[in-house]
């Protein structure tokens, strides 16, 4: 966290301090080398060399001193065919990289641990044919176990289709610079690739955690709140003069033969039962990698599996934003999605993100300022206030903080129920509060 007097008071000073750190880590973790290798106008094809062909490497240096230092025309003509195998092979690989495209099919949404096939169309544009083409996408940080896709043979004009297989390690957005077509025809002395710099963003949702949530359970499952707003229900509300145009089903016909008059009858709008679950997601220890909060939103996102499965409209408040609460009406978990969407998309409330983490310059300075304004509220022991939302009947607060962080104040209604869990997610305790669950209107 900086010392208030070295934050810098734009964002052009912060963004270009940014911009200075991800270079220096990148040369770091890529090597000035290898960063430098990736130029598409340096080196508009990449070759590394396989260990065949540094044998094959390694055989004609030694021939070539061999035949100059003995001056024997069986040497000479045996390097010959080494050179000459070595400059075909380069020739071939070339023909076959040429004229060869990518187009990515790919999901925008991938989940935490999950295998999941990455398609790719290949379109090989030329008049011969090409063999043994490899696809993967270019993603330096650690965010992928990757496998490349392949696509054997293909004929000329023809398309044909590659899956990479990945494997998400961390939840939140994932970006690559691109992705890389590769051959090691004919041969497999060398490995020739072309880079296309087709940045792809993808948003990795934290897994739902299997959790036996008994928070709701006092109020009934799948019950109805009443909110006493004259609406479309079952529950009688009350009667009233019939108007012209209105349907007969509702009139009641006793009543109305007695006071010599129609009257209809009213009533009262249903709601499900509704919860918030606020997530405190301050940093529940040292340091500011986004990743710290992985365990904790598997939780969240299982207590609100938990509560949509019994049948309550639920939503989700963070210091990011939130969730309005909604049920889960045709089992498509709808609502879960967008609550892992909010959940994928967190950041430390008090940390700074740290300049690697994938947002947009503008995004990422804002994420900034808001974490050391919120670090500064804390660190004076000020309620801080989460996002707002308004939901026309609330249950249930499940309010989940961190038991480090247990004294963070909220601004806010206090929760009918808080959860405090670990630094890695787990539930440490479940306390309610001794007030009744009620509706309100």
């Amino acid at each position: 966290m900086h010392d208030a007097q070295h934050r810098p008071k734009q964002d052009g000073p912060l963004i270009r301090q940014r911009h200075a750190q991800v270079a220096r880590e990148r040369r770091k973790r890529v090597g000035f080398w290898r960063s430098l290798g990736r130029s598409n106008r340096l080196f508009p094809r990449k070759l590394i060399v396989t260990r065949d062909g540094k044998w094959i490497i390694a055989m004609s240096l030694l021939l070539g001193v061999g035949a100059v230092n003995t001056g024997n025309n069986l040497l000479y003509l045996v390097l010959s065919l080494l050179i000459s195998i070595i400059a075909i092979s380069g020739i071939l690989s070339e023909m076959n990289l040429a004229h060869v495209k990518a187009v990515r099919r790919h999901p925008t949404e991938l989940e935490l641990g999950e295998t999941t096939l990455l398609r790719t169309e290949v379109h090989n544009d030329k008049k011969r044919a090409s063999f043994n083409i490899e696809v993967d996408e270019v993603v330096d940080d650690g965010a992928f176990k990757m496998r490349p896709g392949y696509v054997l043979h293909l004929r000329p004009h023809e398309v044909g289709q590659g899956f990479v297989a990945v494997i998400a390690q961390r939840r939140g957005p994932v970006v690559s610079d691109g992705f890389r077509i590769t051959t090691a025809y004919p041969f497999g002395f060398a490995r020739k690739s072309r880079i296309f710099e087709e940045p792809m963003r993808w948003l990795v949702l934290p897994r739902v955690a299997q959790l036996d949530w008994e928070a709701s359970r006092g109020a009934g499952r799948g019950d109805l709140a009443h909110t006493r707003k004259k609406g479309f229900g079952s529950e009688f509300l009350g009667l009233r003069d019939w108007r012209v145009g209105e349907p007969t089903r509702d009139l009641h016909w006793k009543v109305s033969a007695k006071r010599g008059r129609l009257i209809a009858r009213e009533w009262e709008e249903e709601a499900t039962r509704a919860a918030w679950v606020e997530f405190v997601h301050v940093a529940p220890g040292q340091g500011d990698d986004p990743t710290l909060l992985d365990g904790a939103c598997e939780t969240v996102a299982g207590i609100c599996a938990s509560l949509l499965a019994e049948g309550m409209s639920v939503g989700l408040r963070t210091f990011a934003g939130i969730v309005v609460p909604e049920p889960d009406l045709d089992g498509g978990a709808g609502q879960l999605r967008r609550i892992q969407r909010l959940l994928a998309a967190l950041v430390l409330a008090d940390r700074p993100p740290p300049p690697r983490w994938p947002l947009e310059d503008a995004i990422w300075a804002a994420r900034v300022r808001q974490a050391w304004h919120r670090h500064d509220a804390l660190a004076s022991g000020t309620a801080v206030p989460l996002s707002t939302g308004a939901s026309s009947v609330v249950q249930e607060r499940v309010r989940v903080v961190f038991a480090s962080r247990a004294d963070v104040r909220i601004d806010g209604p206090a929760a009918t129920v808080d959860v405090v869990i670990s630094g890695t997610g787990e539930i440490v305790s479940v306390t309610r509060a001794d007030k009744p669950v009620r509706g309100a209107a």
